[in-house]
């Protein structure tokens, strides 16, 4: 009955399902729209004769009706339907009824990894790396029967409910975006980020192209990141031929070396420096994973401090109140051993004012202990972020003694918050405007409709966060001034205290005698301690004016592009954290 009154409408969608529906009558009954691309839609159907769940990928009616191609889509789709491996969706046929060209495959229940990373952001090794090893074991099959994929990407990647095991789909489709007419139509754009160098270059291809594509796959769900990026798909192509990419572990740190080194091999240019086969990286990946720590009773100081570091991210990113009194209530987290126990690490982020979900999320994405929930099910409160118009600032992290110390914050933190979304294309005036400010063009990345970008030079811990969605924007600026204290107070310290410490103590013991030498050395170096606590005040207060004016363009833009209640005259103004 459904079917009848999609047909009976108008909408051009409910006349493509009843064109397809009357082709596959009496072999399959299409029940609904699963998604589509550029590459055809998919659609859930159940296959009558054999009383099963499938889908059913249809080609876009402008390629099949270019003959070539779709002979050719139909002898891959064929090809690949030999494949029966228990991470590759089976194809059960592939055909051409009525004008239109499909194939059946496996119905997973499930979401694909693309769909996975864009709910949850940077997934923990304990997450990712079984993801890689069935991907990893379902290539080196495919690649000993003759069959290269050409088209590893997140979106191919489905993750089964029930078992949590990946499964890669679309083999046989693949070599179709090799053809004329669909490479003229740009439709290949979507799949720069994971094309090997041989491929974008045009070279013969073996199974390494595909691991170079499973390693990018990697990095971008362990990182939040792509190994290339850049404001058009040329540049990011003409990158992957003539760069090498950052190792894994300058951007994401936290993330174990020997997992970090097998992403790394990966991505290499020259396919000899990568794994050999899907085999061998499978194998690779499952002994890194099993030689991971387990959940250690206790951390290293290090280890504690990515924890709590990663944790007040998570927590930021929703807008819930920020971490104010961590680095107070860090130290209560030492164990006699001279370590932290994690009992206690979690401990002090919930009196620090964490909440437990984020503190669970940043151990298991430090690989510290397993995910506590099932893949697909992200941690309570980490999927939709509370509804607020400015975020706001509490006490200052470094606590009132030391910012009296030191003349000013040790970190500067500012958020808002427009209750309005931009598009992607809006993104490209927003970075402009951060680069002219800030009179460098820095490193950009782009993530699930989350830019973030940062300085060239690596003396500055400076990051600049534009996030939109959910119909809200979030702009967040902060930076991190220890090598700016470090610098000034060294620098005065060392140089003017160190310098002239001498000639002032020999002045004064010509002057007054060895008796008053101590207390002229003491007036001196405080004289010299307040300079420096000056120059650093002045230099902290000019970069808070400078984040600030920064801030208020920012959010003038995203008013200006998506008009909506948002951050009026009346408002409360972000607030300073330092």
């Amino acid at each position: 009955m459904a079917l009848v009154a999609i047909v009976s409408g108008p909408d051009p969608a409910a006349a493509e399902i009843a064109g397809l529906a009357a082709a596959l009558a009496g072999d399959y009954v299409i029940e609904s729209e699963i998604g589509r691309g550029g590459m055809g839609v998919v659609y859930r159907a159940r296959d009558v004769k054999l009383d099963r769940l499938v889908a059913v990928k249809v080609l876009p009616p402008h390629l099949a009706g270019v003959a070539d191609v779709r002979e050719r889509f139909l002898r891959e789709a064929r090809t690949a339907a030999r494949l029966t491996h228990p991470n590759i969706v089976p194809i059960h046929r592939a055909d051409e009824l009525g004008g239109h060209v499909f194939f059946v495959m496996g119905l997973v229940e499930g979401q694909s990894l693309a769909e996975h990373i864009r709910a949850r952001g940077p997934l923990g090794p304990a997450e990712v790396v079984p993801l890689l090893a069935d991907v990893a074991r379902a290539l080196g099959y495919a690649h000993a029967h003759g069959v290269i994929h050409r088209d590893i990407k997140p979106e191919n990647v489905l993750i089964d409910a029930a078992s949590g095991r990946a499964m890669v789909t679309d083999f046989g489709i693949a070599r179709l975006a090799e053809a004329p007419p669909l490479t003229a139509t740009g439709q290949i754009l979507g799949t720069v980020h994971f094309m090997s160098p041989e491929q974008v270059s045009g070279d013969a291809l073996d199974g390494r192209s595909d691991l170079y594509s499973l390693g990018v796959v990697g990095y971008l769900a362990l990182s939040g990141r792509f190994p290339f990026d850049g404001a058009t798909a040329s540049a990011v192509l003409v990158a992957h031929v003539t760069k090498f990419a950052p190792p894994l572990r300058t951007v994401a740190p936290a993330i174990p070396e020997s997992i970090a080194t097998i992403i790394d091999r990966c991505i290499q240019r020259d396919p000899a420096a990568r794994f050999a086969d899907g085999d061998t990286l499978a194998r690779a990946l499952d002994d890194a994973r099993t030689s991971a720590p387990a959940a250690p009773p206790v951390l290293s100081e290090r280890q504690a401090m990515a924890v709590w570091q990663r944790a007040a991210e998570l927590q930021a990113l929703t807008s819930a109140a920020p971490a104010v009194k961590l680095l107070e209530t860090a130290e209560a987290a030492r164990a006699s051993t001279h370590g932290y126990r994690m009992e206690h690490v979690r401990e002090a982020a919930i009196e620090a004012g964490i909440s437990a979900p984020y503190i669970q999320r940043a151990v298991e994405e430090l690989g510290l202990a397993a995910p506590a929930a099932a893949a697909g099910a992200p941690a309570p409160g980490l999927t939709q972020p509370p509804v607020s118009q400015v975020a706001q600032v509490d006490a200052p992290t470094t606590g009132p003694f030391v910012r009296a110390l030191i003349g000013g914050p040790a970190r500067i933190h500012l958020e808002a918050v427009v209750d309005a979304e931009v598009s992607e294309a809006d993104f490209e005036v927003l970075l402009r405007s951060i680069r002219r400010a800030m009179g460098d063009a820095g490193h950009m990345s782009m993530f699930a409709r989350t830019l973030s970008w940062s300085p060239s030079g690596t003396d500055r811990r400076l990051n600049v966060t534009i996030s939109s969605r959910a119909g809200r924007t979030t702009v967040t600026i902060q930076e991190r001034l220890g090598s700016l204290i470090g610098g000034i107070f060294g620098g005065v310290g060392g140089g003017v205290g160190g310098g002239g410490s001498g000639g002032v103590v020999a002045i004064a013991q010509k002057l007054f005698g060895s008796g008053s030498m101590g207390f002229v050395l003491v007036g001196y170096l405080a004289a010299v301690y307040g300079l420096a606590r000056t120059i650093y005040s002045v230099t902290a207060r000019k970069r808070e004016r400078r984040h600030r004016a920064l801030l208020d363009e920012l959010v003038a833009h995203i008013r200006a592009m998506a008009p909506a209640p948002g951050i009026g005259p009346g408002d409360t103004p972000p607030k300073l954290l330092g």
